[in-house]
């Protein structure tokens, strides 16, 4: 039986393969549509002692235009995220819009995204789900029509935990994942 985080994990499947066959079979005129896994290291604001963390994920996208794409993600990592305890785990689920500079084979973006969060084990005493956001900024390398690779930094943050604890920096990390994906459905 999976354990309680793989089923979480795996919860964003549906979605993701929601966006990915959301039109119809590929011609001249549909969207890009692009699947990929991602992986790299994770860092949390302040001083909680150990500031480096690692993870990975999956993404998708469908694109809505040449540049603006609806996209989806699901990222795990592991950070210390109080004083006291082992490692936590940090998992996020989130949807947004990516905007896309096409430049040829180099493609400098952005992206805002909207999700849930759940910090759990290491230190942590109950876990909980909470509302979060994402700010993205990358740039991909388009090795072939089918094969894009790329460098993804992603700021997260925790609006309510900062509410709550304004001098606390633990609902502030950000990623640093080098992704590949699987691109389809050209322009």
């Amino acid at each position: 039986m999976l354990s309680r985080l793989a089923m979480r994990f795996l919860a964003c499947a549906p979605l993701l393969a929601a966006i990915l066959v959301a039109a119809p079979s590929a011609s001249a005129k549909d969207a890009l549509k692009r699947v990929g896994v991602t992986g790299g290291f994770a860092g949390l604001a302040g001083n909680e002692g150990d500031f480096s963390g690692y993870g990975g994920g999956i993404l998708g996208s469908y694109g809505l235009s040449d540049a603006w794409s609806l996209a989806g993600s699901a990222f795990i990592t592991s950070n210390q995220v109080t004083k006291t305890g082992g490692r936590s785990r940090v998992t996020s689920q989130a949807l947004g819009f990516v905007y896309a500079l096409d430049v040829i084979e180099f493609v400098p973006y952005f992206g805002v995204y909207a999700g849930l969060y759940e910090i759990a084990g290491g230190g942590v005493t109950k876990a909980d789900i909470k509302l979060g956001g994402q700010l993205a900024i990358g740039l991909d390398y388009i090795v072939s029509r089918d094969l894009i690779i790329g460098l993804d930094l992603r700021a997260h943050a925790l609006p309510a935990d900062f509410a709550k604890s304004p001098d606390n920096p633990s609902p502030f990390y950000a990623t640093t994942f080098l992704k590949a994906e699987y691109a389809w459905g050209w322009f």
